[in-house]
């Protein structure tokens, strides 16, 4: 017997709950990098971001229920990091190097506009990286793997260096003709 089921709550209503966090933790999945992109503008450290983040999360999961659209998750959930990076930069205001409020406002407004764009910028990157048959896609994605190196690249690769730094430059060309495609018939 589950906790739930001791504590009489219905099976029905734990389901529900269940099958909430389910689709918040998709919708946070799918939309944190952006969001984390946008409270990078506001925050200056590492550390500083992934505080507000986890802040931007938890305030996202209280409020899931009240977001009668799921389509906009991701421009709630910049608006929330809006509110916790001006109240995490409140909190650090006795720090020497703070930019003022008004600053820091505009930057903001500015990022989440750029919210919708990051967001199709992502979509055509990976739609693009799909479009690669798999080992270009594999050869490229493992070339900006952190510590990767091209030497060590063609060797698991079984290539000659000069000939991958060739293959390599014709995939990001193709990508970056799909990508400006892409963003152009958005």
């Amino acid at each position: 017997m589950d906790n739930a089921t001791k504590l009489g709550i219905p099976k029905k209503m734990t389901d529900a709950i269940s099958d909430q966090h389910e689709q918040f933790m998709r919708l946070l999945a799918k939309h944190e990098p952006v969001v984390r992109a946008y409270v990078r503008t506001g925050v200056y450290s590492a550390q500083d971001v992934a505080e507000v983040m986890q802040d931007v999360s938890v305030v996202a999961w209280r409020k899931f229920d009240q977001l009668e659209d799921h389509s906009g998750f991701g421009k709630w959930m910049t608006m929330i990091a809006r509110y916790e990076i001006m109240k995490f930069r409140q909190t650090k205001a006795r720090d020497r190097l703070v930019l003022d409020d008004e600053i820091i406002d505009k930057i903001l407004q500015e990022g989440g506009e750029e919210t919708s764009l990051r967001e199709a910028w992502i979509e055509a990157i990976e739609g693009c990286l799909a479009k690669l048959p798999p080992r270009h896609r594999t050869l490229l994605l493992e070339a900006y793997e952190p510590g990767s190196s091209i030497k060590n690249l063609a060797a698991r690769t079984k290539k000659n260096p000069n000939s991958l730094y060739q293959t390599l430059h014709r995939l990001r060309g193709r990508i970056a003709n799909c990508i400006e495609s892409e963003m152009a018939y958005e």
